[in-house]
């Protein structure tokens, strides 16, 4: 039987340390050859009600004898109130030797901590061993697990958070003190959030660059976390930012250049940056790539994310929902196709 783990499980399951961990091997058995990693797949078509969206994305790691598929939907500029969930989001997980069915996961808490653990591998191997400041732009979906993640790696002290409704930004502040146990204050501006911080989080859904370059102060490492494909365009850092950068990484190269990631195209088309000093995340993990070599350097990570990453983190929520007897057993002829009989 499949089983099913929902978003009240996973919190309960992997810790962010631990997904961190996880998801740096994942990465790591892709950069040595040893996984399989499909870019992440964008389909549209216009329906009665507005523009329906799907994204697949496809990964399969031997070593864990796993392999897997996230899907999403959502409608782009419906013509009805946008629900807060997705319409669908789920994660399969499958058994590589059976081809089987092992688990449905619900994609909102596991999208969060996939996204958040990239953040954290990149943190790991570019921020200043010294960091303690935090800038945050943004207080939504995102924004919790992305400074959980940095907090993880390092030995934060202060944050600040700015995002657009004062209310919101509040509530994340008090919220996320009380669970870091350090000190987190929403401010009125962008800028001052982001101003003499050694971390800086973008996690926004920002059409237009919200981090003004000339705000940055040597030795910063920057995380974006916006994506974009060339119909739906979206970027959260100015190009001044990137030619500042000492070091610009991606999570997966192959899918910025597929997607035409608005962030890094539109800046080169600036001449702020060329791809000779655009490298992967795993280049850096592996040594292929040198990461920060001194505590003046500007770095940059933009997580685009790999689908090995969400099976590496399905696989591990699996194995420990079964040792701990956590989710909910799905019958297996729910999801079984009868083969056709074979002609005689």
């Amino acid at each position: 039987m499949a089983l099913l783990i929902t978003d009240d499980d996973l919190p309960q399951l992997l810790s962010m340390r631990n997904a961190i961990d996880v998801a740096e091997s994942a990465i790591r058995e892709f950069q040595d050859g040893h996984a399989e990693n499909l870019p992440r797949h964008h389909f549209y078509a216009q329906g009665q009600a507005g523009t329906f969206f799907m994204r697949d994305f496809q990964g399969a790691l031997p070593k864990l004898n796993v392999a897997g598929i996230r899907i999403t939907t959502d409608m782009l500029d419906p013509k009805q109130p946008r629900p807060e969930a997705r319409p669908f989001g789920a994660f399969l997980l499958f058994d590589l030797s059976t081809a089987s069915l092992l688990a449905v996961i619900h994609d909102h808490e596991l999208q969060r901590l996939r996204v958040g653990a990239e953040t954290g591998v990149a943190a790991r191997h570019l921020a200043r061993k010294d960091a303690k400041t935090v800038g945050l732009l943004g207080s939504g979906f995102q924004a919790e697990t992305q400074l959980l993640a940095v907090c993880s790696e390092r030995e934060v002290e202060r944050v600040e958070v700015y995002s657009p409704n004062p209310e919101h930004r509040r509530s994340f502040a008090q919220k996320m003190e009380k669970k870091l146990g350090i000190s987190v204050m929403a401010v009125e501006s962008a800028e001052r959030a982001v101003k003499e911080k050694q971390l800086i989080l973008a996690s926004t859904n920002s059409t237009e660059p919200i981090l003004n370059g000339s705000w940055i102060s040597e030795g910063t490492h920057i995380t974006s976390i916006v994506n974009s494909d060339q119909r739906f365009r979206r970027r959260e850092l100015d190009d001044e930012t990137f030619a500042r950068a000492d070091i610009v990484v991606v999570g997966y190269l192959e899918q910025t250049q597929r997607d035409h990631a608005a962030d890094i195209f539109d800046a080169i088309e600036a001449g702020a940056l060329d791809w000779a000093r655009v490298c992967e995340l795993g280049d850096v993990i592996s040594g292929k790539r040198p990461g920060r070599e001194k505590s003046d350097q500007i770095t940059i990570f933009k997580n685009n994310g790999l689908a090995v990453e969400f099976v590496a983190l399905a696989s591990e929520a699996y194995q420990i929902a079964r040792s701990q007897g956590r989710g909910e057993e799905i019958p297996s002829h729910y999801f079984s196709a009868l083969r056709s009989p074979r002609a005689k």
